[in-house]
């Protein structure tokens, strides 16, 4: 016997007789004439050894009905082939077509029900699982199934091996004893067949990303039943279905149904590989989580069976069960907040921060043009070695400073605005300039202006706006640089000297004055790709015959503040954490 069933016994042995389920009578067919087989299909012999074995339970169609012949372990009901031709059994049930009224079928759950199982390679009879006995099925193969290491014996002498036959009689009486056991077993039978019949109701609602759910809407049928989801309305089943039929049935009270619940639960987490990252899987699409294998897929079945027990306590007694996956641990602070998990979008914001998956940039780098952007891409891909969004930096181009300071009834508002709404969701943003326009006035106002997220706190820090002195190009390349990178750009259509750029630089930034690209068009015929002047630029910054060395050019350090704002900004996890950030004097600076 294994470690994890001797804890499961262990912890079974402990409960209170009066704390178990038992198994109602007749429970199969209660579920097939209550039809509770469409949401969540009952499975015939083949489909679920098939499913068995994907899910890490090896069982064969031959085992499967030797345990049943033995008392340990059957289907909900199983079928026979009438003897005229008749309508198969149909879901959702109809009056005029009940096989057990016909005795075409019969339950099986009753503890030592009598009837007789048939051979393997019978095909005239079927029975019918569910989905949810896997976790009794694992019980009863892993008490039953012994595990010996041949290359212990062949690595010792034959002395040593003891009595063969004394050893067998050992094992087997073990096993008769646990024989006993199990055949009176109702506890796991009964959670079992519980899920089952309150499928309908709550199993969709196990079927989703914790944003929409899978509601069945199809048809399948085999050599004896035959389901029809096309036309059922599982929204108007739900409005209609009452909880208390289930626990009439079941003879529930909240004791049983919490001890139903933890059991499961403990069940699903000793047997996940992925138990940890539940809050992260839980959000994957269901599509995807059915590509799982093994003991990581078993428990995606059982957790969907405590889903649905969590479901009907809530409904019965209103009372919230913690999380199938937070039973079997004591948690101090439930990180994120149970509050946030209210709201699905902050919940999953929170999950995937913890786990480094949330591509929010950390940093929100504003640059006017195309120029610029080029320019920054360059040098963290040329200098730091990698691209600005390895950093977490998004880059965004405004098209011009007219864009960022706005017209004059809404100067600096909107670029202030998007910076607040930014810093409020923890990006940080650093906005470049040139020196035209209103960028000098927008600096001066961003000191100013007040968060409407958050009250203790101005939008930003003035250092996270940068102005440049004249442009980019002028404050970061000399007159010379500037000449020859155009010289090469007019590629023999003109030539360029560092005195017609310093007249250019000379003058104020001021309507109708002369630009670089005045002067490249007056001088070639055509007009300046500035683009192509930005990385002619860079290449001339990075150049090892450079008389200025890179790390003091103004726009590298200022590069090397983003990128260390990038790494100094870890998203919150909490709301909690959330809520110290905003208040901190990392995003603006503290109000009087």
């Amino acid at each position: 016997m294994g470690p994890k069933m001797a804890k499961r016994q262990t912890k079974q042995a402990k409960s209170p007789r009066n704390e178990l389920l038992t198994l109602p009578p007749k429970a199969g067919r209660a579920i097939a004439e209550a039809g509770a087989v469409i949401a969540c299909p009952i499975l015939g012999t083949d489909k679920f050894v098939r499913f068995c074995g994907d899910r890490g339970v090896t069982i064969n169609r031959k085992r499967l009905l030797r345990l049943e012949r033995l008392g340990l372990f059957a289907p909900v009901f199983r079928v026979r082939t009438p003897s005229k031709a008749t309508r198969s059994l149909s879901f959702p049930p109809s009056k005029d077509n009940n096989w057990f009224s016909k005795r075409w079928a019969w339950d099986t759950t009753a503890i030592g029900a009598k009837y007789k199982v048939p051979d393997h390679k019978d095909r005239t009879q079927e029975g019918y699982y569910s989905i949810f006995q896997i976790d009794y099925l694992d019980l009863v193969i892993s008490q039953l199934t012994l595990s010996i290491q041949m290359d212990e014996f062949l690595d010792s002498d034959k002395s040593d091996w003891g009595d063969w036959a004394t050893s067998g009689e050992r094992w087997l009486d073990f096993a008769q004893q646990t024989v006993a056991s199990l055949r009176t077993h109702e506890y796991r039978r009964s959670v079992a067949l519980l899920c089952q019949y309150v499928s309908d109701r709550y199993y969709p609602q196990t079927q989703g990303d914790q944003r929409t759910i899978q509601v069945p809407q199809k048809c399948y049928s085999d050599h004896w039943i035959s389901v029809n989801a096309m036309d059922w309305n599982w929204n108007e089943y739900a409005r209609q279905w009452s909880p208390h039929t289930t626990e009439r049935l079941f003879k529930l009270t909240p004791e049983k149904l919490s001890h139903a619940f933890r059991g499961l639960a403990v069940s699903q987490a000793h047997c996940d590989p992925l138990e940890r990252w539940y809050q992260l899987t839980q959000f994957v699409s269901v599509r995807e989580r059915a590509r799982l294998k093994g003991a990581a897929l078993r428990a995606e079945t059982m957790r969907s069976g405590a889903y649905m027990l969590r479901l009907l306590h809530k409904d019965l007694y209103d009372i919230e069960l913690p999380h199938p996956n937070e039973v079997t641990t004591t948690i101090i602070t439930h990180v994120p907040e149970l509050a946030v998990r209210k709201d699905t979008r902050r919940y999953l914001e929170f999950v995937v921060n913890r786990y480094g998956l949330n591509p929010q940039p950390r940093v929100c780098l504003i640059v006017e043009g195309l120029s610029e952007e080029c320019a920054v891409v360059k040098i963290f891909e040329e200098y730091f070695g990698t691209h600005p969004g390895r950093l977490g930096i998004e880059l965004i181009r405004l098209g011009g400073v007219d864009f960022a300071t706005g017209g004059k009834a809404d100067r600096f508002r909107a670029i202030l605005r998007l910076i607040d709404y930014l810093h409020h969701h923890q990006t940080l943003t650093f906005l470049i300039l040139d020196n035209e326009g209103y960028a000098t006035r927008l600096k001066e106002e961003a000191k100013k202006a007040k968060s409407i997220h958050h009250r203790s706190r101005h939008i930003t820090r003035p250092e996270y706006i940068k102005v440049w002195r004249a442009s980019y190009e002028f404050d970061n390349s000399s007159d010379s640089e500037i000449a020859a990178a155009m010289t090469t750009l007019a590629g023999g259509t003109g030539r360029f000297t560092s005195a017609d750029v310093a007249a250019v630089r000379g003058q104020r930034p001021i309507r109708g004055a002369l630009r670089l690209e005045d002067l490249y068009r007056q001088r070639t015929g055509h007009d300046l790709n500035k683009p192509n002047l930005s990385k002619t630029l860079v290449e001339a910054m990075l150049s090892p015959s450079s008389r200025r060395k890179i790390e003091n050019r103004p726009l590298v350090e200022t590069l090397e503040r983003v990128a260390r704002l990038a790494m100094q900004n870890p998203l919150p996890t909490m709301l909690e954490v959330w809520e110290k950030n905003q208040a901190s004097k990392h995003l603006g600076k503290r109000r009087r």
